[in-house]
């Protein structure tokens, strides 16, 4: 091959990368829960080396965490990485890629994911984390990782295949042509640090688990997935902080999440249990009032989650106030957008209700 064939092959193959990146950044779905806006501010607009840490789990995270409050309360720049029914086994790979950008020396692992009934590989899953990644190595491995633990876990449950769409997900998509909507050539923002937005203003009421002290056993796929996570943050000096989001959970799961929080102590990581009886009453948790569902804070509930956990981290970690720092205005931003964006909605969901309420009357 001469320099000049060589050369037009490299062209070719730099431009149908750029054509394919393009494709299925236009067909990939936006993910409903705001996690294709957090990730791409993420990627497009954090600061590098801005954050102090990363919260990283799924669902009952991304809506428990409000990082504008912990701001404006604490001036501590705390993102949330996580994705609606995050595979656990592949916190490693999220943690690898938040180091790509952000010198995070705190991570905090939300431990619901652990539980054997969340731990089978799912397509959706899947893809809820990776097609909202960059491509590069990492993901790629986060793709590997997955198949593997699918080949390897409850094997038969899984709906895990077509490894070659997870790796260019056009290929999934691009029957999507006649569903293509204006959200599709301009992607979802999130001006408000990640705050989740789809159900923050409506309320369940129903009562709250039982809970239990007990200690169970983790199996030992639960028992690698905790130790891979230890084990990297001990090799990459990171410190680890983990909880457990309030939620209605079964005793069963209790007691894995349980003996989860022994190990991790064992192992010099803390944690921080919030679905005891005792941090139900210390955050004010209203099992009538602050779920809009059955596992799930709302934003009310989530205030109080975040009003806690903003005061542990400012007082036992070494966080600068970074408040009036001009290089962290966009969090100032943040809080503005939020307060508006809490008043307005909670202003506009309770004189719906009360008209609702008027009508059965």
């Amino acid at each position: 091959m001469t320099k000049k064939q060589a050369f037009r092959t490299a062209v070719f193959f730099v431009l149908l990368v750029g054509i394919l990146w393009g494709l299925n950044s236009l067909f990939v779905h936006p993910a409903a829960d705001g996690t294709t806006a957090r990730y791409r501010a993420f990627y497009k607009e954090e600061k590098e080396n801005t954050w102090d840490a990363v919260y990283i789990g799924n669902s009952v995270v991304e809506r428990a965490w409000v990082a504008p409050l912990a701001w404006h309360e604490h001036g501590i720049a705390v993102y949330s990485m996580s994705t609606d029914l995050q595979p656990m086994n592949l916190t490693v790979n999220v943690l690898k890629e938040v180091k790509k950008k952000q010198n995070v020396k705190l991570a905090i692992i939300d431990l619901r994911g652990i539980r054997e009934s969340k731990l089978i590989e799912r397509d959706y899953k899947v893809r809820r984390l990776t097609d909202s990644m960059q491509f590069s190595e990492n993901r790629f491995d986060a793709i590997n990782n997955a198949f593997e633990f699918a080949e390897n876990y409850r094997k038969d449950e899984t709906d895990l295949d077509d490894k070659i769409s997870h790796f260019i997900p056009f290929l999934k998509y691009h029957s999507r042509w006649e569903e293509l909507s204006e959200t599709d050539f301009v992607k979802p923002v999130t001006k408000m640090k990640g705050v989740y937005e789809q159900t923050a203003f409506k309320i369940r009421d129903k009562e709250g688990p039982t809970i239990t002290n007990s200690i169970g056993e983790l199996s030992e796929t639960q028992l690698k997935i905790l130790t891979d996570i230890m084990n990297y943050a001990k090799e990459n000096d990171i410190q680890l902080l983990f909880t457990a989001v309030p939620t209605r959970i079964g005793s069963g799961d209790q007691e894995h999440i349980n003996r989860a929080f022994q190990i991790a102590e064992e192992n010099g990581f803390p944690g921080i249990n919030f679905n005891t009886e005792e941090m139900y009453r210390e955050l004010g948790i209203d099992f009538t009032s602050d779920f809009c569902d059955t596992n799930h804070l709302n934003s009310k509930g989530a205030r109080k989650l975040t009003a806690y956990l903003g005061k542990y981290l400012a007082e036992n970690y070494d966080f600068k106030d970074k408040r009036g720092d001009e290089e962290y205005k966009s969090w100032d931003d943040a809080w503005e957008e939020y307060t508006l964006f809490y008043d307005e909605g909670w202003k506009k969901a309770d004189e719906k209700r009360a008209k609702k309420l008027n009508k059965t009357k």
